[in-house]
């Protein structure tokens, strides 16, 4: 047998000795949490009113909607007015407004300055609330172009 023959017998046979290695993937797939809320209507024109005075929406006029990916819990508060710095408290008082939530479970709850609105939004969930506000009481300060109220809705994974 010639030397090139018998060398390529041994690379034969060492070939199918040889143990057969069989490979395999894991697929890894990852979606990151993405929290968001939308709420509609933006806005409320309460135009002018009386001290002490009060004005509410009814319907479930406000609507926040879970924009994200996993199930939400909602947060409402309500900030100081500008330009006057009128603060949210749970009464009408000098300098102090009441702004009130009302949803299917509660009734006219004081956002001193915030209240946990809703649990375990499913995505693409809405809440639907209504707003109650109570301006500050006579001898506040005020400014005649009118105040602004933010009312901001936040959202953490629930």
């Amino acid at each position: 047998m010639s030397r090139a023959m018998m060398l390529l017998t041994l690379v034969v046979l060492l070939a199918l000795a040889a143990p057969a290695f069989a490979a395999s993937d894991i697929t890894v797939t990852v979606t990151l949490a993405q929290v968001g809320v939308d709420v509609s209507p933006t806005s409320w024109a309460l135009g002018t009113m009386a001290p002490g005075g009060t004005q509410e929406t009814t319907g479930r006029h406000f609507t926040a909607t879970n924009s994200g990916n996993v199930p939400e819990d909602f947060t409402i508060t309500a900030g100081a007015s500008t330009p006057s710095g009128w603060d949210p408290a749970a009464a009408s008082d000098v300098d102090e407004y009441r702004m009130g939530v009302t949803t299917d479970a509660i009734t006219d709850q004081a956002l001193a300055p915030s209240y946990a609105l809703a649990s375990n939004v499913a995505t693409s969930g809405t809440v639907g609330f209504d707003l109650k506000f109570t301006a500050p009481a006579a001898g506040s300060t005020y400014d005649a172009g009118g105040e602004t109220i933010t009312v901001s809705l936040s959202a953490s994974a629930h």
